[in-house]
């Protein structure tokens, strides 16, 4: 098994997700923490399951696992799964700020 951690934000977006579920519809909110369970045992077993399609990071080696309807980025480093985003797959993948003036 691999270990499989949650950075600070992810962890923070888990739980506003679910308590903003838990308002509108507890039964949503419910089926939110499950799947997340599941994303997280199923990178602990399997850990280079995720895909590099529907990553949107520009970062090398990051893997996109779909849950429903959240994508989660993560970095698997032969025995630790470090998941470094959560998004739902509607939000658009956040890039860089760059200043294109000064590549000109």
């Amino acid at each position: 098994m691999t270990a499989v951690r949650l950075s600070k934000d992810v962890a923070s977006y888990i739980r506003r997700e679910s308590e903003y579920l838990r308002k509108l519809n507890p039964a949503a909110a419910r089926k939110f923490v499950l799947a997340i369970k599941n994303a997280k045992r199923t990178l602990s077993e399997f850990p280079q399951s995720g895909n590099r399609m529907h990553g949107g990071l520009q970062i090398t080696g990051s893997l996109t696992l779909v849950v429903g309807d959240y994508l989660l980025d993560y970095l698997y480093e032969g025995d630790t799964v470090d998941v470094i985003l959560i998004r739902h797959g509607r939000m658009l993948v956040p890039t860089p700020d760059l200043d294109v003036d000064s590549d000109l």
